[in-house]
């Protein structure tokens, strides 16, 4: 029996981001116990955030020659060989811009198909809704992953931990077998994504600034954390906290977004979120450092929402894969300045927090214009 909504796609990411939940964030933890330098482990992100790109446009032609849901099947003995190197690093001694790449084509694999299937069931009027849902559900199901998976890191070992989020990763995979599958003929056009770029500059900057951001949150961060109290446990707590914020406030927004102003709520978010950047600049007890990663995972709902509400219902305006090309370019842009500026200030991590804080600030600037609308006709 086929699903008829996005309650397929709900399912699977849900259960995708309880495995991810219990390795994603230890994982720059697991490079540093490992003896590599805070440069290489964000040297391995900057790799990984360009080959995602590359990828995005490679898996682009895959999907037309085998499908969504195959291309998404596929992805699952990458993404076990990418978990395998990443274990094995010090044993076989494979070079961490392979093990990067690997890792991109895992994702791209993954989201690209997502994307699709997201803009082609989701509906136009509910879209803050779906959004809200598509990003709450996982947040909600995996609170207390990252703690959990800091107490089997600190008492059973890695080894234990990777298991435990392979046999959940396999258990994403069965509902993809009851999603729908889509055919579409999408050949990437530079002139269509230069017309996009020129159509959609402010939404560009806007994403990429977000993504800054996420990757400030969902890695340096943690990196930062790591580095201050040399604590797994640490970890895992701050993993949980932002889950805990983010997945009560994330129904709340979706369901409001889709009536009230969404430059106006991305605006609160970015003003709170800047701030809190730079309360984290000064922070030093861990009551601290725990507030501020609640209150982040309270806050970040304010722009995350409304934006992928954007970015998913211009995508079925303008055509889905081309667009969601045109927004992975955006990504890549973000992490990019994010994972260079960390990689020269990487001597004092916390000097990269003014980065994040500053894009806060100037995506107060862009939030006050319409991110979504197109800047000229034809």
């Amino acid at each position: 029996m086929k699903f008829k909504s996005l309650n397929g796609v709900y399912l699977m990411n849900s259960v995708y981001g309880l495995a991810g939940s219990f390795v994603g964030i230890f994982i720059p933890i697991y490079f540093l116990s490992r003896h590599l330098s805070v440069t290489d482990v964000f040297l391995f992100y900057l790799i990984y955030s360009i080959g995602t790109l590359v990828s995005f446009f490679f898996t682009n032609e895959i999907v037309q020659l085998i499908g969504l849901r195959n291309t998404a099947l596929i992805g699952y003995p990458v993404l076990f060989l990418y978990y395998f190197l990443v274990y094995t690093i010090n044993k076989y001694g494979i070079p961490i811009y392979i093990i990067a790449l690997v890792n991109a084509l895992r994702i791209s694999l993954y989201w690209f198909p997502l994307h699709i299937w997201i803009t082609n069931i989701s509906n136009e009027e509910s879209m803050g809704n779906d959004v809200g849902k598509f990003f709450a559900f996982p947040k909600a199901l995996k609170i207390f992953a990252p703690v959990i998976a800091g107490f089997i890191a600190v008492f059973l070992g890695f080894k234990d931990l990777f298991i435990v989020a392979g046999i959940i990763y396999f258990i994403s995979a069965l509902p993809l077998l009851f999603l729908p599958e889509f055919s579409y003929k999408s050949r990437l056009k530079i002139n269509k994504i230069i017309e996009l770029f020129k159509g959609y500059r402010q939404y560009f900057w806007a994403d990429a600034i977000e993504n800054l951001r996420e990757d400030a949150e969902g890695i340096v961060w943690p990196v930062f954390v790591y580095l201050s109290f040399k604590s797994i446990l640490s970890i895992g707590y701050i993993g949980t906290l932002g889950a805990i914020g983010a997945a009560l406030f994330m129904f709340f927004v979706g369901k409001f977004s889709d009536r009230a102003n969404r430059q106006k709520i991305m605006m609160s978010g970015a003003v709170i979120i800047a701030i809190l950047w730079v309360i984290r600049f000064f922070v030093i007890t861990r009551v601290a450092f725990y507030a501020t990663t609640l209150s982040v995972g309270f806050f970040e709902a304010l722009i995350l929402v409304p934006l992928n509400s954007v970015v998913y219902k211009t995508a079925k305006n303008e055509g889905g894969p081309q667009f969601i090309l045109f927004r992975e370019l955006a990504v890549v842009v973000g992490r990019t300045v994010l994972y260079v500026a960390a990689i020269l200030l990487a001597f004092d991590v916390k000097y990269v927090f003014i980065l994040p804080a500053l894009a806060g600030f100037y995506f107060i600037h862009l939030s006050r214009k319409k991110i979504g609308t197109k800047l000229y006709a034809g």
